[in-house]
Formats: structure tokens, C-alpha cells, sequence
């Protein structure tokens, strides 16, 4: 069997190279005709980038952040796993290049964030409020022109504004039907038209591949100030999707032979992860199921692995390209949006609030700071990066933002240890995929009267040892479980669920029966900030 409580599932979106894995018409693709090939990865064992980081610091270097006029080069990964960073303690290495920026920088560890979700994950970020106060908490939301958004006031301090990127989720209209075939059926799922505000240039790269044109864009464009956003899809599923065939099993477990060694299962796409739940493979009934074992899901993480290793190259790449008078003057911010459960708790995708999906991590270069090798521990919040960015290039503050600036944080290299960090799981996972292109009808049929009433989740907080959840949606999920549709295994959760993060880092035990004071305390903290984040009126499904 695999990891207790191993199997399935996928929360994410779209695509894959039509060249790279054939015309099949699979459910969850959408292919097109002039389809971006995917980035060659290097053939030779993967070395750091030769980025001469002694001159990264501009003249007037010190121990503070601020960085008054610096460019801003964001880099934003989806589906991020930090914890499969070599220098966060994973045996295999995945990523030598981002160890490599975080060893001549600050690391900060504990970047939660706010969803599980990208679009609505991404939108804290941008807005610094968290979900349910900015109004954005599904695909189908729409930013309200009175909330303030971060690209909007980078634009107006006279920053040129550009967006490169290959996550469709918050790049395009994902029901659009200009490709050949339509991946999503409901109209109005288009993040893009709120992502895109405050940019000059707003470019989907294409769908999952890697936006090197952000290489030469950066050198060309060094006599102005910019804000360079750069959000990579690239790791989503199909895992490892993206990488050179000569490269893709470099990690992968000697002499595999399972159901995923070959054939369309080998993709690794929505088709196959959404069907594993709990170390089982379903096919089109809860009757038609094998098992799955530990060199299967060994083989899965592989994968998963190999597409880091890939992103990875590309950013010591991107580095590299950097000329040296414009590394002096850039603020270089890379961070998760969201996580990816990876067969922890019984399925492969993103579907809740465990810390697969919400602990991310973040490092920054600064060339005003000179601090190298800085490794922060302390909570910090996404709803604090907008505030933060803002003070460290010495601009107005967004209003109105549930977060703070963690400058001092930066300045001083520690936190508060005692911080609380706040999340939504909003929406469910269903409320999105019952749009999917090709799924069951019977299983559309059975959740649409309720998920159309209106947006509903659940919400949690954390502490650098404690993780609280409180099941909100537990009665809705109990009903449109596409777990259950799939498994015919009811999906019961609990009111409140308690994990002790030192004793349990996978979050595999329940623990509230033995820490009643450790609840108690936190669940009124947790049900004040819920009071807090709805005292406006009931949302409605958009």
C-alpha cells in the first residue's frame, strides 16, 4: 500500500504539450495548434547556475532593506513543494539553483498562505487581503474596482508593469472557446480579466511551458524601472510533463514497472492522479479499483521532482542572464503560491489546507541588504507581501490590507515565534472541477442544485507547532465528495481537527481529544478571525 492514507487526486488545471504526448483527446488537456514545444533540459548533471553573486550588491550595500527605486522581479510558483528543496532537507536534488539564490539571500521558511487554489491564493497576494475580505473566492470572481491591487500602484509610482506567464488560472479566460477544444464548460471562469489590471503587458506564454522570453525581455528593458511578474505552471500536472524525454526518468526508482511505467497512464495527467484515492487506482466505478504501493507513489514523486529540477534549471538560467548592473538595482522575490498534496493524505493534487498546500516558502535577494545566507523560521503571511514590497521600495502602503509589512522581519533576520497565520479552503475543489470538460454527468447531476447556492469552505490557522482546521463545509462536502462519487467511501470529517506539527509534520493524527486547553485557546482565536472576515453579508455564488 502506499504512505498511510495515500492516493489521488489533482486540483489544478489544464494541458500538455501536444507534441510531447501525442494527439490523444484526454479529458484534461486543451490542446492547441501552435502549442509552445517543451524546454530542453540540460543533458549534463545539473550544476548551479555561474551567476558571480560576490557583485550582486550595489555600492551602497548595508544592514538595511529598504530599496527606494529598485526594479522588482517576482517569481511565482505553482504547486510549489518547498519541503523537495534540497536545502530544506530533501534527500534528492531537485533544485541546486533556487538553494543556490536563498544561500546568498534571506530564506524565509514558513510562507503561509492564504488558499489552496491558485487564483485565489494569488489574489491575497496581490491585494493583501485575504480571501473572503477582498471578495475574490472562486474562479468565477471578478476584483472589485474599489479594492486597491498591488500591480495598480507599482504602475502608478511609475514602475513599467509586465506579467509572463503560463498558468492559465489567472492568465486567460478559462471558457474561452478559441482552442480546438473547450477545458472548462461554464462561461464567466476568467481570473485573467482581474490578474491583468495595473500591467502594461500582460502575456500568457503558453499553457504549462516555461516563459523564457522573460531572458531576454529583462536585459532589453534595463534602462526603466520595472515590476516583472513571473508565474511558472509549469509544475502542475502532468508532472514532469514539460521535460526533455532524454531527462524525465532521472529521478525516477530503479527497474519501476507499475501501472504508470508506460502507456497513457505514464502521463500522469488529471485522468490518472483524479482517480487515486487512498492507495487505490478507480476506474469508471468504485468496483473497478487495484491497489497502489509505495513504488508507485515513489514513482509519481519522481515525477513531480524531475519537473522542479526543470523549473529549476530554467531560473539559474534566468539568473544567469542577468547582466550585473541590473542584478545591483533588482529586488529578486521568489515564492510558492500554493502547495501540492503528493500522496500524504490519500490523493495527488491540491483539495485542502493541509501544509503540502498552504506552507510555502519564500526567498528573497536584495541588492540594498547585504545579508547572505539568512534563514527565518517565523510565520509570515502571503496578505503581508504586498504591504512588504510596497515599504521596502519606499512607496504609499496599499489601504485597507489584512497584512503587514515584515521589513523589520527582514532587517533583523527573526520573527515573532508566537505569530499566527490565518487560511481559507475556499472553494471547494468540486465547486470548480464539476465544470471540467468530459466529467461523469451522473457526478455534475448530483452536486450542482448544492454548490449553486453559494461559495462555501473551510477555514484554519497555524502555529509554528499547532494546525487547526475547522470544518466549516463538512455537510456540503459530505454531498458533492467527488471522493465519494469516485470511491464510494463516505468522506465524515469532524468539526475541528488539531495536529501537533513537531510530533506530526504529514498532519496524519487528529489530536484535539488530548490537547483540550491547546484547542480551546485556539479555536477562540480562530472563530474571532472568522467573525472578523464575515461581518459583511452572506456571499453569493458569482
Amino acid at each position: 500500500m502506499l504512505r498511510n492514507s495515500k492516493g489521488w487526486l489533482v486540483a489544478a488545471l489544464v494541458g500538455l504539450n501536444v507534441a510531447v504526448i501525442g494527439a490523444i483527446a484526454w479529458l484534461l488537456r486543451t490542446p492547441t495548434p501552435d502549442a509552445p514545444a517543451p524546454t530542453p533540459a540540460m543533458t549534463a548533471q545539473q550544476a548551479p547556475t555561474g551567476v558571480d553573486w560576490s557583485g550582486r550588491f550595489s555600492e551602497d550595500a548595508d544592514d538595511d532593506p529598504l530599496c527606494a527605486d529598485c526594479n522588482v522581479l517576482m517569481i511565482a510558483l505553482d504547486i510549489f513543494r518547498p519541503d523537495h528543496l534540497p536545502c530544506m532537507g530533501y534527500p534528492v536534488n531537485t533544485a541546486p539553483n533556487i538553494c543556490e539564490m536563498a544561500s546568498h539571500g534571506t530564506l524565509l521558511e514558513n510562507f503561509i498562505v492564504h488558499a489552496y487554489q491558485t487564483p485565489v491564493s494569488q489574489m491575497s497576494l496581490f491585494t493583501g487581503r485575504y480571501p473572503s475580505s477582498s471578495g475574490f473566492v472562486s474562479f468565477a470572481s471578478q476584483l472589485s474596482p474599489s479594492v486597491p491591487y498591488l500591480p495598480e500602484s507599482l504602475k502608478a509610482a511609475g514602475y513599467k508593469t509586465v506579467a509572463m506567464g503560463s498558468s492559465f488560472e489567472v492568465m486567460t479566460d478559462m471558457s474561452n472557446s478559441a482552442s480546438k477544444r473547450r477545458s472548462f464548460t461554464r462561461e464567466g471562469l476568467n481570473p485573467g480579466l482581474s490578474f491583468g489590471r495595473g500591467f502594461d503587458r500582460f502575456i500568457f506564454t503558453g499553457n504549462r511551458n516555461l516563459p523564457t522570453d522573460a531572458i531576454p525581455w529583462i536585459a532589453q528593458n534595463s534602462d526603466e524601472r520595472f515590476f516583472l511578474w513571473m508565474i511558472l505552471g509549469t509544475l502542475h500536472w502532468p508532472y514532469g510533463g514539460q521535460v526533455d524525454p532524454a531527462e524525465r526518468d532521472r529521478f525516477d526508482p530503479p527497474s519501476y514497472s507499475g501501472p504508470f511505467a508506460s502507456g497513457r497512464m505514464s502521463r500522469l495527467g488529471f485522468d490518472e492522479l483524479s482517480h487515486i484515492y487512498k492507495g487505490q487506482l478507480y476506474g469508471d466505478t468504485p468496483e473497478d479499483a487495484r491497489p497502489l504501493d509505495a513504488a508507485d507513489d515513489a514513482f509519481i514523486n519522481a515525477r513531480y521532482d524531475v519537473g522542479l529540477w526543470d523549473v529549476d534549471r530554467f531560473i539559474g538560467e534566468l539568473m544567469d542572464a542577468i547582466p550585473p548592473e541590473v542584478l545591483q538595482n533588482t529586488l529578486i522575490i521568489l515564492h510558492g503560491v500554493h502547495g501540492e498534496d503528493l500522496g500524504e493524505h490519500g490523493y495527488y493534487g491540491h483539495y485542502d489546507v493541509f501544509d503540502t498546500e498552504v506552507r510555502m516558502a519564500m526567498v528573497v535577494l536584495n541588492p540594498r541588504h547585504r545579508v547572505e545566507g539568512a534563514r527565518i523560521e517565523a510565520q509570515v503571511e502571503g496578505v503581508d507581501l504586498a504591504p512588504t514590497l510596497l515599504e521596502l521600495l519606499d512607496l504609499p502602503p496599499l489601504p485597507g490590507t489584512d497584512g503587514s509589512s515584515f521589513v523589520d522581519v527582514l532587517r533583523q533576520g527573526e520573527g515573532d515565534p508566537e505569530r499566527i497565520t490565518y487560511f481559507q479552503r475556499i472553494p471547494l475543489w468540486e465547486d470548480i472541477f464539476r465544470h471540467k470538460n468530459k466529467m461523469p454527468q451522473a457526478f455534475i447531476d448530483q452536486v450542482g442544485a448544492l454548490l449553486d447556492r453559494e461559495v462555501v469552505g473551510d477555514t484554519g490557522l497555524r502555529t509554528l507547532r499547532w494546525k487547526l482546521l475547522h470544518r466549516e463545509a463538512r455537510e456540503v462536502e459530505r454531498q458533492v465528495s467527488w471522493w465519494t462519487y469516485l470511491s464510494g467511501q463516505p468522506v465524515e470529517r469532524p468539526e475541528w481537527e488539531l495536529y501537533d506539527l513537531q510530533a506530526d509534520p504529514d498532519e496524519q493524527h487528529n489530536v484535539i481529544g488530548q490537547h483540550a486547553e491547546v484547542a480551546a485557546e485556539l479555536q477562540a482565536k480562530l472563530i474571532a478571525w472568522e467573525t472578523s472576515l464575515f461581518a459583511a453579508p452572506p456571499r453569493e455564488a458569482p
